[in-house]
């Protein structure tokens, strides 16, 4: 594991994030919006706001344990409204993509990943 500068809480919020989006994938969920992660997470702002440290840990975490990257799954809503689910355009300016090495164009490819991922062979998360 790295040794990123993480918060207790960054770090326990970040692990709930994969678990979350796995047991979506699992329900058959093709993707959940910012603020669909904030209610499943009870954070107290529904509306998204102050996610970016938990998904950045959350993709670090996946990276770490050679899973794909949950947080792609993580979408605008407008976009999952159009059947094109995709991060906000924020999440690229601020070079979150580029830093976990996807690009735009890499983000349907690894949603797919995702979806076809077997996440009850993750012991740690307790899905089975």
């Amino acid at each position: 594991m790295g040794n990123r500068a993480v918060s207790e809480l960054t770090k326990k919020r970040a692990f709930a994030t994969i678990k979350v989006v796995a047991k979506a994938v699992l329900a058959g969920e093709q993707a959940l919006t910012y603020s669909q992660l904030a209610q499943r997470l009870e954070m107290s702002k529904v509306n998204g706001q102050g996610l970016s440290s938990y998904l950045n840990e959350a993709a670090a975490l996946c990276a770490d344990h050679g899973l794909p990257n949950v947080s792609v799954l993580v979408v605008s809503k407008d976009s999952l409204d159009r059947g094109l689910p995709m991060p906000s355009e924020g999440s690229f300016a601020d070079g979150f993509y580029a830093s976990t090495g996807l690009t735009k164009a890499d983000i349907p490819a690894e949603q797919d990943r995702v979806r076809a991922f077997d996440w009850k062979s993750v012991r740690s998360l307790n899905l089975s």
